[in-house]
């Protein structure tokens, strides 16, 4: 074979690699193919209930827009390839019917990054809605997570647990009850 045709093979290849691997990944973004194993399905109607099943402009808010970091490619595809194993794994060989919710918890926690949150919340100094400034508490925390009034070690989810999902062992937390009252719990 010669060099030419030895080079338009190889190039060939490679963009129908590309081609596939971006396939598979937009594929597996999607929320419906999250919900296609039953023991994620819970998170539906958590969603559904929630105050992130919808963003400002009145779209549904998927499993992705959240779950995978989204500021930084390489990152992206480690949390994904990360998840999908664990999941996976835990769907073929794991009690489905019991999830250990505190783990997941944190896993999706260490998964979920700022920079996801803030293409929605962009103006920390108001309130979710954007219709008032936060409270005096809420002020002070996002200075200090903005790094005005000292730094915060922690990310959004490090305050802000149980936005759009409700563990049984959450309900304690008052805003959390009241999430739990809408889903019929409690």
């Amino acid at each position: 074979m010669n060099r030419k045709k030895f080079w338009a093979y190889l190039v060939a290849g490679a963009v129908c690699g590309v081609l596939m691997v971006a396939g598979g990944i937009k594929l597996t973004s999607t929320t419906v193919f999250c919900l296609s194993c039953h023991e994620m399905r819970v998170y539906q109607q958590e969603l559904a209930m929630s105050p992130h099943a919808k963003d400002a402009a009145g779209a549904d808010i998927g499993c992705s827009r959240c779950h995978i970091p989204n500021a930084h490619v390489v990152r992206m595809l480690g949390a994904k390839a990360w998840m999908g194993i664990k999941d996976i794994w835990r769907h073929n060989t794991g009690d489905v019917t019991d999830l250990d919710r505190a783990e997941m918890q944190a896993v999706a926690r260490r998964f979920t990054d700022d920079s996801n949150c803030r293409q929605c919340h962009q103006d920390l100094m108001r309130n979710a809605k954007n219709t008032a400034e936060n409270s005096v508490y809420g002020k002070l925390s996002h200075e200090n997570y903005l790094g005005i009034n000292g730094k915060s070690p922690s990310g959004c989810v490090g305050c802000h647990r149980n936005v759009a999902h409700l563990p049984e062992f959450d309900k304690r937390i008052p805003k959390n009850r009241e999430f739990a009252m809408k889903l019929g719990g409690e």
